[in-house]
């Protein structure tokens, strides 16, 4: 936990990190928040739910002037995170319905009613046995921690 302090101490606060966030456009992930309030509080990173939005682009720890290896921060959190609690309730339940159908929102049984009525295919890939299938190993395979 001291390496990361001390990484997290080269930051200057100048705000590149939140401006090159994709993530950070469309959700509540704030990098430079998670690091001050990590140094102002002595607070882990991992206690901010907003980690879990962090598309691992590597668009912020690439623009840092002071090369802070923030995704790399992020990615180690979270590993520690899933190893101590498990995944957040939101997406564990998430991957649990994409190991399950397939999907990450599964389809309503009347719009399949209505598609079958009106002769249109089935695309979604919870109607794909050998999709869903592939589909559950690699969740199996990758909510091990290797991706997230």
């Amino acid at each position: 936990m001291n390496e990361l302090k001390n990484e997290l101490k080269k930051c200057i606060q100048c705000g590149t990190c939140t401006a090159s966030c994709f993530s950070g456009r469309v959700t509540a992930l704030n990098m430079r928040k998670i690091v001050m309030d990590y140094l102002s509080n002595e607070r882990s990173v991992d206690v901010h739910d907003e980690i879990w939005f962090c598309l691992s682009c590597y668009a912020c720890q690439e623009r840092c002037p002071r090369g802070i290896k923030l995704t790399e921060i992020i990615l180690k959190a979270r590993q520690r995170i899933t190893r101590k609690k498990g995944l957040p309730g939101r997406l564990s339940l998430a991957l649990n319905s994409l190991k399950k159908f397939g999907a990450l929102v599964v389809a309503k049984e009347e719009h399949v009613k209505m598609r079958k009525s009106l002769g249109l295919p089935l695309y979604h890939a919870q109607f794909d046995e050998k999709a869903r299938k592939e589909i559950e190993k690699l969740v199996e395979k990758y909510s091990e921690g290797v991706l997230i």
